[in-house]
């Protein structure tokens, strides 16, 4: 879950994948070379669009500039309407953190 949520329908789930290693970006725009961009879309593949519609999964990666927490790489996935089933599996049960002020 995103710990910064954005100003989204309610029917989106917005998610944050964490990485153990760099994502590969072009030294001169910041933006992700073809390759990581390859990696992250098979990975969002298997993982998301496997269990929710292919037309209702995006993913990005901030820039450097935008980014939140620059010491650990990280992408965003957003799902529109994912079966809560699917997001409890996909999350191991945690919650947003906004749903954690409401328990």
């Amino acid at each position: 879950w995103n710990d910064w949520p954005y100003g989204l329908d309610k029917r989106v789930v917005h998610l944050v994948v964490w990485t153990k290693f760099e994502l590969e970006a072009n030294q001169t725009s910041g933006d992700l070379t073809d390759k990581a961009k390859a990696e992250i879309d098979a990975f969002v593949t298997r993982t998301f669009r496997t269990r929710v519609p292919e037309e209702n999964v995006v993913w990005f990666r901030n820039w450097a500039a935008l980014k939140s927490i620059h010491a650990v790489e990280h992408f965003h996935v957003m799902m529109y309407e994912p079966d809560p089933e699917f997001v409890r599996e996909v999350t191991n049960g945690d919650v947003a953190p906004s749903a954690k002020a409401d328990l």
